[in-house]
């Protein structure tokens, strides 16, 4: 098994892995080990001394074998023991910022052989994960499950925020009176909950089987925003975009890692100048028209091929929907209906929100 990232390897020691089950006996034996994950051929140049093993992976063998000292080499599918008690000798060229000798031989290793190694400290209770030039320690459970926890009130909070901006933006559909401010408002709190999303999902590479439950509340919190941002930008983009969706998406992404973009900017990635920014817009209906209940979107599709904008479709009688393929005289009197409703609930949100 190799490695691509760090987050990869790290998914092998979370919490659940025999490989943690180790390192957490380890550390509580107090006594410190040294694990490599590599073939033997990668390693072998390096091993002074030490005895071969060719034994399974087991959390107790791994724990007792790292009472000896010397390193544990274990294959690169984890699954077996092929080295025990082997003392490395990387080149002591390389540089290394740690001062401990078992750490020292870790990261060295690591670097020079372009591999896992995995360094517990004899009286720190510390685990130092180095991966060809990277240095991680690995944290508490509790520690980064208090950091999840504060990262979803954090979620919870953007989506409460993004509710309303989406809210607002509906009703002003329905109306005609959108600016580009009431669209790049709900973008840019759909852009900080993907960041967030992806700061949460890094986390949850260390939680291991902890993460079924703050993953359902993710799941929860973002429910929805990822055919939203897609019907958005279909809604309001000035004309086909050279690029498409997903880097659109990605746009948006990078925009909000840090501080919240502003309007012309948000707009800019849908084909706007900053002379555009005071003109209303015309949105075609696409997210609108999805929050009808059971209508097809192959349907939507050529709704808005025919009538071009929302405002045409909301002002379409019966019998001018049902030249659309698809829509027979049931399907036109449920269209009709459903953004009937729609507009009832919103003006009855807004009320009690007064």
């Amino acid at each position: 098994m190799s490695f691509e990232t760090l987050e990869e390897l790290l998914e092998e020691i979370a919490p659940g892995t025999t490989l943690r089950d180790a390192i957490d006996r380890i550390v509580e034996q107090g006594h410190g080990g040294l694990l490599v994950l590599s073939t033997l051929d990668e390693i072998e140049d390096i091993i002074t001394t030490g005895f071969q093993v060719d034994a399974e992976v087991t959390a107790q063998r791994l724990s007792e074998l790292s009472k000896m000292d010397g390193a544990i080499v274990i294959d690169e599918n984890l699954r077996r023991i092929t080295y025990a008690n082997a003392h490395l000798s990387p080149d002591p060229s390389i540089e290394s910022l740690e001062t401990g000798t078992r750490h020292k031989a870790a990261e060295q290793t690591a670097k020079q052989l372009r591999l896992p190694v995995i360094a517990i400290s004899e009286r720190r209770d510390r685990v130092t994960v180095y991966y060809k030039d990277e240095r991680y320690i690995l944290r508490d459970i509790s520690t980064i499950m208090s950091k999840v926890n504060q990262a979803l009130l954090i979620m919870d909070q953007y989506r409460g925020n993004y509710d309303e901006a989406l809210q607002e933006l509906t009703a002003l559909e329905l109306d005609g009176n959108v600016l580009p401010f009431h669209v790049a408002n709900p973008l840019t709190k759909i852009g900080q909950m993907l960041t967030l999303k992806e700061e949460i999902l890094r986390m949850f590479v260390e939680l291991g089987e902890e993460k079924a439950l703050p993953g359902r509340q993710l799941d929860n919190m973002i429910a929805g925003i990822e055919s939203d941002l897609e019907f958005i930008i279909k809604d309001f983009r000035k004309a086909e975009p050279e690029e498409n969706l997903d880097k659109i998406r990605e746009r948006i992404i990078d925009l909000c890692t840090d501080t919240p973009p502003s309007t012309k900017n948000i707009m800019a990635l849908l084909g706007y100048e900053e002379e555009d920014l005071d003109d209303f817009l015309s949105p075609r209906g696409y997210r609108v028209l999805h929050q009808i209940p059971r209508l097809p979107h192959t349907v939507i599709e050529r709704m808005v091929d025919k009538f071009g904008n929302l405002e045409k479709i909301l002002s379409a009688e019966k019998e001018e929907l049902q030249e659309v393929k698809g829509i027979a005289e049931t399907r036109s009197n449920t269209i009709k209906a459903g953004l009937k409703r729609l507009e009832n609930r919103i003006t009855l949100m807004e009320e009690l929100e007064t």
